[in-house]
C-alpha cells in the first residue's frame, strides 16, 4: 500500500477540487435547456449526472462534516497517510485514467439514480449544480481541517453500507475520484447535445 504524504494529499486533492469548481462555473455559463437535454432516452443529462453526483458524493460530505464537527472522534494528525485496502481499490477502481479510459465501468445503485430518486426540477434547473457547488465548497473547507485534525482515526461508512468503511482520507479521494469520472462523462454528453 503506498504512503502518502498528508499535506501533499490534501493539496492535491484541493487542486482537483478547484479544477472542479472551475468546470461547475462553466457549467453555469451555459444554456439551462443544454443541461437539461439528454443525448438519448436512455442516458443522462448534464443535470442528472450533477443530481447523481449530489446523491452519491453528498453521502461522504454529511459524514466528513459529522466527523470533523466532533473534537473527540478519535481523528488524528500524522504526517503520512496510508490508504486503508478497500479504500485504494475503491480509489483506483473509480479514477479515470490519463487518457480519460474508465478502468471499471459500474451500473449505477437505484439510490443514486437521479430520474429514480431526485428528480431534476425544470422549474428550478439550476439547483442541482449550485448544491453541487457548494458541497465542493465544503469539502475545501474539510480537507483544511484536516491539515491538523488528520485523515486517520474514526471511519467513515461507504454507500454499500457498513460492510465498508473508509479511513477518513479515503472518504475524501473516492467521492472526488467519482467526479472526475462524471465529469469527463458530462463533456461527452456535451459534445452530444
Amino acid at each position: 500500500m503506498p504512503t502518502l504524504d498528508t499535506r501533499t494529499l490534501i493539496d492535491a486533492l484541493q487542486q482537483q477540487l478547484r479544477v472542479q469548481l472551475a468546470h461547475v462555473d462553466a457549467l453555469l455559463d451555459l444554456p439551462t435547456e443544454r443541461l437539461l437535454k439528454r443525448p438519448a432516452p436512455d442516458r443522462w443529462s448534464v443535470m442528472e449526472v450533477v443530481q447523481h453526483m449530489n446523491l452519491s458524493s453528498g453521502h461522504y460530505h454529511r459524514l466528513l462534516q459529522r466527523l470533523y464537527a466532533n473534537e473527540n472522534n478519535g481523528l488524528r494528525f500524522r504526517s503520512t497517510f496510508t490508504p486503508g485496502l478497500l479504500g485504494q481499490y475503491s480509489v483506483n477502481a473509480m479514477t479515470p485514467k490519463s487518457n480519460g479510459d474508465i478502468p471499471m465501468r459500474m451500473r449505477t445503485l437505484r439510490m443514486f439514480d437521479p430520474a429514480r430518486t431526485a428528480p431534476v426540477n425544470a422549474d428550478d434547473a439550476l439547483a442541482p449544480l449550485l448544491r453541487f457547488r457548494e458541497m465542493l465548497h465544503g469539502f475545501m473547507g474539510l480537507l483544511e481541517r484536516a491539515r491538523t485534525r488528520g485523515l486517520e482515526g474514526e471511519k467513515v461508512t461507504s454507500t454499500l453500507g457498513p460492510i465498508i468503511r473508509f479511513k477518513a482520507g479515503d472518504a475524501f479521494r473516492f467521492p472526488i475520484a467519482h467526479q472526475e469520472r462524471h465529469f469527463l462523462q458530462i463533456d461527452r454528453v456535451l459534445k452530444e447535445v
